[in-house]
């Protein structure tokens, strides 16, 4: 599992108590004191690290790491990457000796429409806890923390997950978990039945909406499950009359 979160996770406490058989992938703040990896067999005495690194910052401007380039979907189109990787890199403050990952990534600068507001102006400095995934892996899963974003919205505001009004210890310990469990098997559900593609079968979009989403929305979702769901139960109605 790739856990990508944002700068606030980047400690100690989280990064040393990663269950089995997960990675993190976390911003990293640009003046981060990094260390080279040291193999145990080179160590002597109480040395643990190699020799210290450039900054994030300074290594995204160093000449002599080269740049790679990938492709990357974000805000619905595809764009150009441009990223640098470091490895066997030491965060003594974080995680000691554990070798790490950094991926420098040059500012993207495009904008969603014309004339809209440039995004994506800043670099991204990312430490991730595995040399072993791959970086277009792990890169493509640190864009996508904006669906957590989404979710929590989703959840927050229409759902309305949170503003159950239960008194009963069980049902408030209870009733956020089975909606968010009944959001994701929603979600589980369109990705089976329109390949996460918003299809012909939900409702046409309204005349002043330019633009054309790739994925239906959560309000698309309950619109159809609603309709189903009367469809259905008019069927069975219609059979138990007959």
């Amino acid at each position: 599992m790739i856990d990508a979160v944002d700068g606030s996770f980047a400690n100690r406490t989280f990064l040393r108590g990663l269950p089995e058989r997960t990675v993190a992938v976390a911003r990293l703040r640009k003046n981060a004191k990094l260390r080279a990896f040291l193999p145990k067999t080179q160590r002597r005495g109480a040395q643990k690290y190699g020799l210290p690194l450039p900054t994030p910052e300074e290594s995204l401007h160093d000449e002599s790491v080269p740049w790679q380039q990938i492709e990357v979907f974000v805000a619905q189109k595809i764009h150009r990457l441009k990223f640098k990787v470091i490895d066997a890199v030491c965060w003594p403050r974080a995680t000691a000796d554990q070798p790490l990952r950094l991926i420098l990534i040059k500012p993207a600068g495009y904008r969603l429409r014309k004339g809209s507001k440039l995004l994506y102006r800043q670099p991204a400095y990312l430490i991730c806890t595995t040399t072993e995934v791959d970086i277009q892996h792990l890169i493509n899963a640190y864009l996508a923390r904006w669906e957590v974003e989404v979710n929590f919205h989703d959840a927050k505001s229409i759902l309305g997950v949170g503003e159950a009004q239960v008194w009963n210890p069980i049902s408030v310990e209870r009733t956020p978990a089975f909606l968010i469990a009944a959001y994701a098997a929603l979600l589980l559900a369109q990705m089976q039945a329109f390949g996460d593609r918003r299809t012909e079968a939900f409702d046409p979009l309204p005349a002043w909406r330019k633009d054309h989403p790739l994925r239906p929305s959560l309000r698309d979702l309950i619109a159809l499950l609603r309709k189903e769901a009367g469809t259905y139960i008019a069927r069975q109605k219609l059979q138990t009359a007959a």
